[in-house]
Parts: structure tokens; C-alpha cells; sequence
């Protein structure tokens, strides 16, 4: 594990800010990911974000993600991965916000396969995580859930070997923001960079109950696959 840890903590050149001072204590692996972008009114998102988490935008355009992928060997710094508890599919709907001009993400929801691992994340780390169930092949995702469900069969296509402004400002994000205390600080993550490609989204239906209002989730705006990226993460 010394190898690949050296050498994301080396990859920094991409961080708009400098990594944490004190030891990470989180390894994941976010992997066979696909993201499905939106944009939205901001005024109905605003009614849905804390208020002391600023909206961010770009060309005065607000989004949310919904982002569907697959966890591997998560774990505690000097610990060794549990196969039944670090590696389960996941979900999550998430917007893009700023505090103290820091840009990072806030999650709507966030749907995972297994009970336990879910309850541990959801203590773990604050953040709004839901149990649901959830089936993956290589190119189809399923989840049943009561707060959302989820039908898509897609193919990867081709490599983004130079990624435009809009989809880095979407994808190269450092800081989770869970939003319940005004001065509650980030989760702050690390990787390298995505790598993006081009997908063709074959078959979609997905619906979400508490935000339905927010867009229409049979037409993304924008879509990519990445192979995944290996995560540290700090408390």
C-alpha cells in the first residue's frame, strides 16, 4: 500500500489548495464511475442547501450530479480492508457549493448497497448516507431504493484527452461539505485526476422523490464514465 499512497500524496500539481496538515485516516477506491450532470434553477436548489453554503456556478449556470459507482477496499489508515464491508455500489445526488471561497460538493443523497457499511459511513463521516438496493454489470446500473430508483444501460466510447472548464469545475473537487453546523469545516479528499471519458447512455430512468422538481432526470445535460480514482480522506 507505501507505493500508491507516495505517489497520490506527490500528485498535487491539480489541487487548488494545498493537502492537509495533519495524516490522512480514509483509503478508497471510487471506481467504474458515471456521472450524469444537470443543470438546475438555482432557487429551487437554494431551498435545498444550507444557507451559510454559498450556490457555486459556472457561466451562471447551477448543476447537480448524480453520480453512480463502485467502492473498493475502503478502510482506516493502518488497517487492512474487510471485503464484506469495503467494497459496495453507490449512489449519490450532489450539488456544487462554496464556503469561505472554497469551492467542494454538497450531497442530496447518497444510496449504498449494504446495511453495515452504510450505517458506518453514515456515522463516520455525517454525511446522508441511505441503504438501497443496488445491482452493477459492466455496462448497466440498477437501484431500487425508497427515496430513489435508478434503471441505465450505457457504453463507454472514447477517452476526453483534454477536459474543457466545465467538466473539470464538475469533477475536480476536494472538499465534501456536510452543511449541518455553520462552522462545521470540509471533509477534505485528495486523488489525482479524473480520468474522463466519453459515454453513450442507451437506456435511463431514474426518479428521485424529494427532488423531483429539481430536473428532469431522463435528460442529463452532460455525461462521463471515469475508471475510477483511488481517494485518501481526512476527518
Amino acid at each position: 500500500m507505501n507505493d500508491p499512497i507516495h505517489s497520490i500524496l506527490n500528485a498535487i500539481g491539480h489541487r487548488p489548495w494545498p493537502l492537509p496538515a495533519k495524516p490522512w485516516f480514509w483509503y478508497q477506491e471510487w471506481n467504474d464511475v458515471i456521472f450524469l450532470h444537470y443543470q438546475v434553477d438555482p432557487n429551487i436548489l437554494r431551498s435545498l442547501v444550507p444557507r451559510h453554503l454559498e450556490l457555486d456556478q459556472i457561466d451562471g449556470n447551477h448543476c447537480i450530479s448524480v453520480v453512480a459507482f463502485t467502492m473498493h477496499n475502503v478502510h482506516p489508515r493502518f488497517t487492512i480492508p474487510i471485503q464484506f464491508l469495503s467494497t459496495f455500489h453507490e449512489v449519490n445526488l450532489r450539488t456544487y457549493v462554496k464556503k469561505d471561497g472554497k469551492p467542494g460538493v454538497y450531497f442530496l443523497s447518497i444510496e449504498a448497497e449494504k446495511w453495515i457499511p452504510t450505517q458506518i459511513a453514515r456515522i463516520a463521516s455525517g454525511l446522508p448516507y441511505r441503504h438501497s438496493k443496488i445491482q452493477r454489470t459492466k455496462n448497466s446500473y440498477k437501484m431500487d431504493g425508497n427515496r430513489c430508483r435508478i434503471e441505465m444501460n450505457f457504453q463507454v466510447i472514447r477517452p476526453i484527452q483534454l477536459p474543457n472548464e466545465k467538466e473539470l469545475w464538475l469533477t475536480e473537487r476536494y472538499s465534501l461539505y456536510r452543511g449541518t453546523k455553520v462552522q462545521e469545516r470540509a471533509l477534505d479528499v485528495h486523488h489525482k485526476p479524473w480520468e474522463l471519458f466519453q459515454i453513450e447512455i442507451q437506456k435511463i430512468n431514474i426518479g428521485y422523490t424529494a427532488f423531483g422538481a429539481l430536473t428532469n432526470f431522463l435528460k442529463p445535460d452532460l455525461t462521463h464514465y471515469s475508471p475510477g480514482v483511488q481517494v485518501l480522506a481526512w476527518l
